[in-house]
């Protein structure tokens, strides 16, 4: 009986996780953008006439165009929080990367990814057609706004396939661009927490373009979206490190480039990683004393309750 019990609550339980993730996805891919795009449009006149009187010093990372205002909006409302250090506040933007320019390398887990890393680096988005396509009227905004760069791997009936001396020329025209290496989206691999040696592909572009490269490695993203497993959540927190800015002109070749991002990556991994093991290892540590907290104020609400009562019935 028990057993049944069981096996009902767990497929009701993942059975309303795929309905949660399926809302999310509709509601993030549809109705949504359109909603930011009116908000910016009614935000974003005052911001520009706050900086116009000296009010303000700059327009904020998630004013700037309504696709950044969504992305922001998706984080705030699955209460992404990003820890830099064990013992800082977290944070969603990058700190220092709006002084950066070049190339955001990021680590790729899952549909989360395109909202989450465009926040935290406030840059474009090299993405593929397809993937646009599939986040609807979220990848048709970005497009719009300039904040997604369309790219086509294969020659299709729609898209010629994007050659790497367009690409190029079209980062050039962007401050920072994010890209995700070739063969790191690996959430649900058997490894998925190790990392693994990075192939060419767009990096070959960075090297050649002479753009310095800035490795973020996250970790916790597909815990956002978990598009396999069918899960969404509304409480995120991830943990984040970061590599110092890779220039090629510090390396005569194609190959040393290369070497030197891959040690960055690794070295961001593993730092990431133990960010989250510091972080959650300093959160257990204080979690008996605020089990006593708790259990100091049950009793003092219990032991008030009886004395009330007792006071009570004498009177």
């Amino acid at each position: 009986m028990y057993a049944c019990c069981a096996a009902a609550l767990q497929r009701l339980t993942a059975l309303l996780g795929w309905a949660a993730l399926a809302l999310a996805s509709l509601w993030w891919g549809l109705p949504a953008p359109l909603v930011c795009t009116a908000i910016w449009l009614l935000l974003r006149p005052l911001a520009s006439a706050a900086l116009a009187a000296g009010a303000s010093e700059a327009i904020p990372p998630w004013l700037s165009d309504p696709w950044g205002l969504c992305a922001h909006a998706f984080c705030h409302v699955h209460g992404v929080r990003i820890y830099d250090a064990a013992d800082a506040p977290p944070r969603l933007l990058l700190p220092g990367v709006l002084h950066f320019r070049g190339a955001v390398l990021m680590n790729h887990r899952s549909w989360g990814d395109f909202a989450v890393d465009p926040a935290q680096a406030h840059a474009v988005v090299i993405a593929r057609t397809a993937a646009i396509a599939a986040t609807m009227l979220s990848g048709l905004l970005g497009v719009c706004a300039g904040r997604v760069l369309a790219i086509s791997r294969s020659d299709t009936p729609c898209w010629a396939k994007t050659a790497r001396e367009d690409l190029a020329r079209r980062c050039r025209s962007h401050k920072r661009y994010l890209l995700y290496p070739e063969g790191t989206r690996r959430a649900f691999d058997a490894n998925a927490d190790e990392p693994v040696p990075l192939r060419v592909g767009g990096l070959k572009n960075v090297y050649e373009s002479g753009d310095a490269a800035l490795v973020v490695i996250t970790v916790g993203k597909e815990k956002i979206m978990d598009e396999r497993r069918g899960r969404v959540s509304f409480s995120s927190r991830l943990y984040r490190a970061t590599s110092e800015p890779l220039h090629p002109s510090d390396h005569s070749t194609l190959d040393s480039f290369l070497s030197a991002v891959d040690d960055a990556w690794r070295d961001a991994w593993r730092r990431a990683y133990q960010l989250r093991h510091d972080h959650l290892e300093h959160e257990w540590s204080e979690a008996p004393l605020r089990r006593e907290e708790v259990t100091e104020r049950e009793n003092i609400c219990i032991g008030t309750a009886y004395f009330s009562f007792s006071a009570a019935r004498v009177s």
